[in-house]
């Protein structure tokens, strides 16, 4: 039956009610129903990068470092490439990404400085770092991210026609990053790091000499998380 005021249909019962509302799509919405639409970031909170990882870089490094004592005092340019491997673990609380991560590596990384004495040459023997990791997710599945901690370096000095001498330096290593995840357990990764070391005495031939190899680097690398 149809009235002057709207429509109306019979119910099951025999009573006549009044229909349901149709929405702007077309659709029929009841009342009590649910809506079962996810919020925006619902996919922020999936956990995709929490868990262990492996991977390497490789990169190039150059840096002044600083030398002083009896061949006198000058800047001591080092250059050269460098590669690493590496094993972390991340944390992900929905848009923030917190972790560790400890690497080692080597390289054709070194410098060679005309002195009073002759030639001197360094050349790096090992390094390596441990740092803490802590970025942002611009989307699912882009990281930006900074990164600081300890670092250490074993290096060898010589003058040319002698035996070379070895000495380890401790310091800090700190940068920026970025870091795409291309599947569910692959990585790509761009990185700029700084890195300082303290200062430590050589004895080479009767001599005395003060270095401080500080430099900068920026690699890529590839990780698998499993």
């Amino acid at each position: 039956m149809e009235g002057r005021h709207g429509a109306s249909h019979l119910d099951n019962t025999g009573d006549f009610g009044t229909c349901p509302r149709r929405t702007r799509g077309g659709e029929r919405r009841g009342r009590g129903m649910k809506d079962y639409s996810e919020p925006a970031d619902t996919y922020l909170n999936i956990e995709r990068w929490t868990g262990f990882y492996l991977g390497g870089t490789l990169g190039y490094g150059w840096g002044d470092g600083r030398t002083s004592g009896d061949i006198g005092t000058f800047p001591f340019e080092q250059s050269g490439t460098l590669g690493t491997v590496y094993a972390g673990y991340n944390w992900q609380l929905g848009q923030t990404v917190l972790g560790i991560e400890a690497d080692i590596g080597t390289g054709d990384f070194g410098a060679s400085e005309v002195t009073s004495r002759g030639t001197l040459k360094s050349s790096l023997n090992a390094m390596g770092s441990f740092r803490g990791r802590a970025g942002f997710l611009i989307s699912p599945a882009l990281l930006l991210y900074g990164t600081a901690g300890l670092a250490w370096a074993d290096m060898d000095f010589q003058y040319v026609g002698e035996k070379a001498r070895s000495e380890t330096f401790m310091g800090y290593q700190v940068g920026i990053g970025a870091e795409l995840m291309v599947t569910n357990n692959v990585t790509l990764r761009l990185e700029a790091l700084q890195t300082g070391f303290d200062t430590e005495r050589v004895i080479h031939s009767g001599q005395t000499n003060n270095f401080e190899p500080d430099f900068n680097t920026v690699r890529a690398g590839i990780s698998f998380k499993f």
